[in-house]
């Protein structure tokens, strides 16, 4: 029985118990370890004590009862609590209201998600430093457990919002142009052409270092978006020593944030796009940001990549293809949340959004390659890792 199966077997265990006193020697026994063992796994995963997690989860489903007309004092002691005021301290905490104010319907709770836990391949970080190069994010096979998670918009921009102010570019790092992501570079591709005297936005900026690329090729106007104010302040410090300026916005690219319609010549984003929790939404806004015949050219991790992982000199699927559903995974001591999308699902939502596709590169250089003696760069060899697409606007 694989790894996978009895962590969620044990958490099948919890999520049935909540009403009764959990034995964690039982649910420990689903992953044949000690309790201490199960409980520091489980905190090392979910980034939150099991104690924890199991509070939340009984708040949770206690709100669930009380909305189906259960008397208070009832709930409170289904779920472990000696006394009603206890009770309404531990739910007002969680909730932000009270518990007789849940009856309502329309009651705003925040209800804290069952969690599974599935198998992922994850971003591997790659730095590479000198004095004139940041860290680069680009890409590996490590094989990973993350946590499964239900698509909150709000949550996931929370999430990784907080992320990128306190972790950020010290944990991931950044893959800004002339790299497109592993393997694949601008300078190669010539995707831009002849920028100068146009006006050109970048959705997740990050720290403005590919604004910075289109400043010195002399693009007439410089705009950015990010989620992370820590990432905007960042960008407009490296471009202030860079002797350019730029008009940046702190705003998920998923919402209107008071960039100009029918403006832009290009719009690009380099590792970005793939953040969204909306990418029709995300596509139709770009769309509306261009010029008509404006430019829109992405960048993201392959799929194809983020389902093989390479074992002892072959290439073995770990992940379904198909499988686009949220998950949260523990990245140097904070919290991403995100989802792998199929080709497809970006073919679409870009043909939906009026876009028509003019060239899609998947295949990594081959000289960037020979520069590389790492299993990822065998890897890179026989299947994509990065996906690059330009798309025009009707």
């Amino acid at each position: 029985m694989n790894w996978q199966k009895r962590m969620n077997q044990a958490m099948e265990y919890i999520e049935n118990n909540l009403s009764n006193k959990i034995n964690y020697y039982i649910a420990a026994q689903f992953m044949n370890c000690s309790e201490w063992e199960f409980r520091r796994i489980f905190s090392f995963l979910a980034q939150i004590p099991l104690s924890e997690y199991i509070r939340r989860r009984r708040l949770t489903v206690a709100a669930l009862d009380i909305q189906n007309g259960e008397k208070i004092i009832d709930v409170a002691q289904r779920y472990g609590y000696e006394s009603q005021a206890a009770f309404s301290r531990a739910f007002s905490q969680l909730h932000g209201l009270a518990p007789s104010l849940a009856r309502d319907k329309e009651a705003t709770l925040k209800p804290f998600p069952r969690l599974t836990f599935k198998l992922v391949l994850m971003e591997g970080i790659v730095v590479e430093k000198d004095s004139n190069q940041r860290a680069n994010i680009i890409g590996a096979s490590e094989v990973g457990y993350a946590i499964s998670i239900d698509m909150d918009k709000e949550t996931v921009h929370k999430t990784n919002g907080v992320f990128w102010d306190t972790k950020g570019s010290d944990v991931i790092g950044t893959t800004a142009l002339p790299l497109y992501g592993a393997f694949v570079s601008e300078e190669r591709c010539q995707l831009f052409g002849d920028i100068s005297g146009k006006r050109v936005l970048e959705i997740g900026c990050g720290t403005g270092h590919s604004l910075q690329y289109m400043g010195e090729r002399k693009a007439s106007e410089l705009w950015g978006i990010d989620l992370s104010m820590e990432q905007i302040e960042k960008a407009e410090q490296h471009l202030a020593a860079c002797n350019l300026s730029a008009k940046l916005i702190c705003s998920p690219m998923e919402e209107e944030c008071g960039i100009p319609a029918d403006y832009f010549d290009f719009v690009y984003s380099v590792y970005g796009i793939g953040w969204t929790t909306d990418l029709e939404g995300t596509f139709c806004r770009v769309a509306s940001y261009l010029k008509k015949d404006g430019v829109f050219i992405f960048s993201w991790s392959h799929p194809v990549h983020k389902c093989v992982a390479a074992e002892n000199d072959m290439l073995v699927f770990k992940k379904c293809y198909f499988d686009e559903s949220w998950y949260s995974v523990s990245v140097g001591g904070g919290v991403l949340s995100l989802s792998d999308r199929k080709l497809s699902t970006y073919v679409n939502a870009l043909a939906k959004a009026g876009f028509v596709i003019e060239q899609m590169v998947e295949q990594s250089d081959n000289e960037m390659l020979q520069s590389k003696d790492s299993s990822f760069a065998q890897k890179a060899k026989m299947l994509p890792v990065t996906f690059v697409i330009k798309a025009r606007k009707r």
